[in-house]
């Protein structure tokens, strides 16, 4: 009887150790997803799409310096200020052009 109870012990440290692995597993797992959703994922969520008119604020600005509402130096400066505008965006965005979206994203208006 004592020999029985010596074949039936290591089968059960078997089963215990694989339980121990397969829980100590889940835990890490679990861990792992919790640290790369929060902590890891999160910041790159963040950075949102936006779109810019580049087209018609190019339009607008050269049908006012065709009719003579804005003068050369006025094209350069607006030129200037939206260069300016895309570059300060694009450190918090993505910016493309408006054209091609086609929904569910920001659309700045140049016009201002």
């Amino acid at each position: 009887m004592t020999e029985e109870k010596r074949e039936n012990k290591p089968e059960n440290e078997k089963k215990f150790n694989y339980l121990v692995i397969i829980l100590l597993n889940i835990v890490l797992t679990t861990a792992s997803l919790f640290v790369y959703h929060n902590y890891i994922l999160k910041p790159q969520q963040s950075r949102s799409i936006v779109g810019i008119d580049i087209k018609g604020f190019l339009e607008k600005q050269k049908s006012g310096l065709v009719n003579g509402k804005i003068s050369e130096e006025q094209f350069k400066a607006n030129m200037d200020k939206l260069e300016a505008m895309v570059n300060d965006l694009g450190k918090r965005k993505v910016v493309v052009m408006s054209d091609v979206i086609l929904r569910g994203a920001e659309i700045i208006d140049l016009s201002q």
